[in-house]
């Protein structure tokens, strides 16, 4: 599987966000890693472009109620 890499900027992260959408993102068919940095407000998706889209990845996370920014 060769991977890209996904910057999202989630508007008002925090770590309890983070405990929220970690599950979401891993339970996503095609995504191999997520990780989050609370400071810069990012997540850093790593996933399958065959398997998922950056604007799935993108859709996902609004449908959570948070704001992609």
């Amino acid at each position: 599987m060769k991977t890209k890499t996904a910057i999202l900027s989630i508007e008002n992260l925090t770590v309890e966000g983070t405990s929220d959408l970690s599950p979401m993102f891993k339970a996503l068919l095609g995504v191999a890693e997520v990780e989050f940095s609370v400071e810069r407000q990012v997540a850093v998706i790593e996933f399958d472009p065959a398997s998922i889209t950056v604007e799935d990845l993108i859709r996902s996370v609004l449908l959570k109620g948070y704001k992609v920014v």
